[in-house]
């Protein structure tokens, strides 16, 4: 005999009215008046049941075991139930058995009494509640125990967490499998469709039954029954067949699905079957077919557009430094080096932000960074020339605000005609490791970040005098520039707003307040890793992989020998 009791039926059973209109419930109204409590009797903490091999039995076996007497009394217990009660021997003997059976009342122990009089055992499934107030489920078989010349019962109680927990699961999977949107089954080796089809499987073949679908074969509905080959050696394999097939149902029409194939295996790992996964694709496949007449006109446009760009972003990076210059000194208390790193992420093929290294001497560098108006072929093309006045002008001065002039004024006379206005941001900066100094002159450029040996973050000051106008405004500006100590462990972080500007979806900028959090963190990593952090945090930051601005990045730091 089974015997379920849920935790549903807890209120009821405690609402449920005994003979003589006495409830049953642990928690009653007295015959006395009031509310009190009717209890059924504990057992005694009483010695040990039954003689030295029935213990060494009992404390061996795997279930938890509870030994009452006919009223429920806990008389004794085996180790396994003080783990599953969370309780002493001594504690579960003060215990009724409805104790820790919830919902469970005096007419269970009469129910499983008179069953054990026709039957060798009555099994309950039910709640148990340890005795810190948690509950588990439980499969119980309860026996007569003949013991000492009196009756006892004998709850042999099983843990079933795992196996509710498990059942929920397939159950759950297996109605995911029936109400999903793609047609799932389960072929044999040889395709015929003999162990399970779900309703979305049905439709998309034209079946109109699942005994029907038992008596076909996957290969009658592929167009191409010869591809059926081709599936079979793969998951045959142990690997998984993917791809679009052209099918038809049952009668004829034609449809197209995505399908998927994988090998269906045993606990041991054989191969026992084939499971197969469509997803109906013919509306799509239909709007593309309409499409590709236009997207075939298209396609040879785009080919020479993208070759074109294909071609300008390899000039545009043949623009940027091959290696890093080498830039040392040996001067008394100075001997080092200058570290480069840099990133750069043009927001299309080509991009509107550069830089360069200009070696002066072997201790003296100029380093030049500008931002174009605006991102694509025409900023490249800006670009351009910007690069090659660079390699004119460093053969003639050295000096950050000179530069930046004669740069101003070239820039401004091959622009001028253009009818458009094409400005560009820019800095020079000379760094020279002998005299331990920074010269730095700008053009409407963000300020770089300094960090400082003890790892002070900051923005770079430049003097009133160094910061101009934008490259191409005024042809005439003159430019200045500061000066700035150059210590050992000084490093200088250039960048462009593509970076600073990026925003996330509420349209906050990331700011050079981001740009100083990650630097902070960061400052005691190498040049190359503290790039790659500030990328990677405005990547969070933003939510997205590709910046919708240009951003190029530059590190320049004094590392001493």
């Amino acid at each position: 005999m089974r015997i379920d009791i849920t935790p549903a039926m807890l209120e009821q059973l405690q609402q449920a009215p005994a003979p003589g209109g006495v409830r049953l419930g642990r928690h009653a109204p007295t015959h006395s008046g009031g509310t009190g409590v009717i209890r059924i009797p504990a057992g005694p903490a009483a010695r040990p049941q039954g003689g030295e091999d029935f213990q060494t039995l009992l404390q061996s076996i795997y279930d938890a075991v509870l030994i009452t007497d006919p009223h429920g009394g806990i008389v004794s217990v085996n180790v396994r139930a003080e783990q599953f009660f969370a309780g002493t021997r001594a504690d579960l003997c003060r215990q009724n058995v409805l104790d820790v059976l919830c919902g469970a009342e005096r007419t269970l122990l009469d129910t499983i009494l008179g069953s054990l009089q026709n039957n060798r055992f009555v099994l309950i499934q039910a709640l148990c509640q340890r005795l810190d107030g948690t509950m588990f489920p439980a499969e119980i078989s309860v026996n007569r125990l003949p013991l000492g010349g009196k009756m006892h019962l004998s709850f042999f109680i099983r843990d079933i967490t795992l196996r509710k927990e498990t059942e929920e699961r397939l159950k759950t999977g297996y109605n995911a499998l029936q109400n999903s949107g793609s047609g799932i089954a389960v072929a044999d080796v040889e395709l015929a469709l003999a162990g399970y089809a779900n309703p979305s499987m049905l439709t998309l073949l034209g079946l109109g039954s699942v005994e029907e679908a038992y008596a076909s074969n996957f290969r009658q509905f592929l167009k191409d029954p010869a591809l059926a080959g081709d599936m079979l050696a793969a998951v045959t394999a142990g690997e998984t067949w993917t791809g679009e097939l052209e099918m038809q149902r049952k009668d004829g029409a034609p449809f197209y699905a995505q399908a998927s194939l994988e090998p269906n295996l045993n606990p041991d790992g054989a191969m026992t079957g084939i499971v197969i996964s469509l997803l109906d694709v013919t509306p799509q496949r239909l709007a593309q077919q309409q499409l590709e007449s236009y997207a075939a006109q298209l396609r040879q446009k785009n080919q020479e557009m993208e070759a074109d760009l294909r071609l300008a972003r390899e000039l545009q990076y043949a623009f940027l430094p091959a290696e890093y210059p080498q830039v040392t000194t040996q001067a008394t208390g100075r001997a080092g080096r200058l570290d480069f790193a840099h990133v750069y992420h043009p927001s299309g093929l080509v991009g509107g932000d550069f830089f360069d290294i200009l070696p002066v001497s072997a201790s003296r560098v100029l380093v030049f960074m500008a931002d174009v108006m605006g991102h694509g072929a025409r900023a490249a093309l800006v670009v351009a020339t910007l690069r090659g006045l660079l390699e004119q002008l460093s053969k003639e001065t050295h000096d950050p605000g000179e530069f930046m002039t004669r740069l101003n004024a070239a820039y401004c006379r091959i622009f001028s005609s253009s009818g458009d206005l094409m400005f560009a941001t820019a800095c020079c900066v000379c760094f020279d490791l002998d005299s331990g100094r920074i010269l730095h002159a700008n053009a409407g450029h963000p300020l770089p970040l300094v960090i400082e040996p003890d790892g002070t973050v900051r923005g770079a000051r430049v003097a009133e005098e160094a910061l101009g106008p934008a490259l191409g405004l005024f042809p005439d500006a003159q430019y200045g520039h500061s000066r700035a100590d150059l210590l050992p462990g000084k490093r200088v972080i250039f960048y462009t707003d593509g970076l600073s500007e990026a925003r996330n979806a509420a349209q906050e900028e990331f700011e050079t307040t981001g740009m100083t959090r990650t630097l902070q963190q960061q400052a005691g990593a190498p040049l190359p890793e503290l790039l790659a952090a500030l990328v990677r945090d405005v990547v969070a930051f933003t939510g997205e992989t590709v910046f919708e601005d240009d951003v190029c990045l530059l590190g320049v730091g004094y590392v001493q020998d």
